[in-house]
């Protein structure tokens, strides 16, 4: 990077590009997309509401109401400082561990989904002379799946036992 400003610039970008992916992957509101890319990449001690609304462009209302969404929905999270009446925006551990959850349950289904295909398959090839079903073929498959649940879950035994040892030192 040449100065302050290209770095500036390449955080706009990255974070409308960031911002974009949310809202089809997340199905969040465009200004709520952006609040979450902006804090994925600003500094770990949080953004002001007034640093979110000069970084991302929006009106003050617009800003809050998509802040508060996030919020209800334990997205973002905030935090104040002592003799300084700012929150400070965060994202939430909370968000992403429903997110892990959620896609853990949505592998599990395709998962169990997949086995009682093959159960099927298996079934037919027995009962029938002239059906012959390939039982192989999705076991690589199968495969990625088992290994992407096993990854999820682990990460999530992680993002927790890194919430708790946080927990442990606010309280």
């Amino acid at each position: 990077m040449k100065n302050q400003e290209d770095l500036e610039h390449k955080k706009k970008v990255l974070v409308e590009s960031y911002g974009l992916f949310m809202e089809k992957q997340e199905k969040l509101a465009p200004i709520a997309a952006r609040i979450f890319a902006t804090l994925l990449i600003n500094k770990e001690n949080g953004s002001t509401f007034e640093e979110l609304v000069n970084f991302i462009g929006a009106s003050k209302s617009t800003v809050s109401t998509n802040l508060k969404t996030l919020q209800k929905n334990e997205i973002i999270t905030y935090h104040t400082k002592p003799g300084d009446r700012k929150k400070y925006f965060t994202l939430n551990p909370v968000g992403f561990l429903t997110r892990i959850n959620e896609s853990i349950k949505m592998y599990r289904t395709e998962q169990k989904l997949l086995i009682q295909v093959r159960e099927y398959k298996k079934l037919a090839n027995e009962l029938s002379n002239d059906k012959k079903y390939t039982i192989d073929h999705d076991m690589p498959y199968l495969g990625f799946l088992t290994n992407t649940i096993n990854l999820l879950e682990q990460l999530h035994k992680d993002i927790e036992a890194k919430c708790s040892r946080f927990d442990h030192f606010t309280k």
